[in-house]
């Protein structure tokens, strides 16, 4: 099974224990960057089990 992935997915990530929902930030070749917990990580597709959503951006409102 493919992944589509885009920048601001939300992917399941497995570390063999346990699974964590990251923000894809950036596609290469050989890995995406993920943000989980306000920390960016180079994780191998082979590593990210389905994308689970789509992270909104939401401009900040200036008062």
């Amino acid at each position: 099974m493919a992944l589509s992935l885009h920048n601001y997915n939300i992917v399941r990530v497995t570390d063999g224990q346990r699974v964590h929902n990251c923000t894809v930030i950036k596609m290469c070749f050989d890995y995406a960057v993920v943000k989980y917990k306000g920390e960016r990580y180079r994780i191998p597709y082979a590593l990210m089990d389905q994308v689970v959503g789509h992270e909104l951006l939401m401009p900040t409102s200036s008062s």
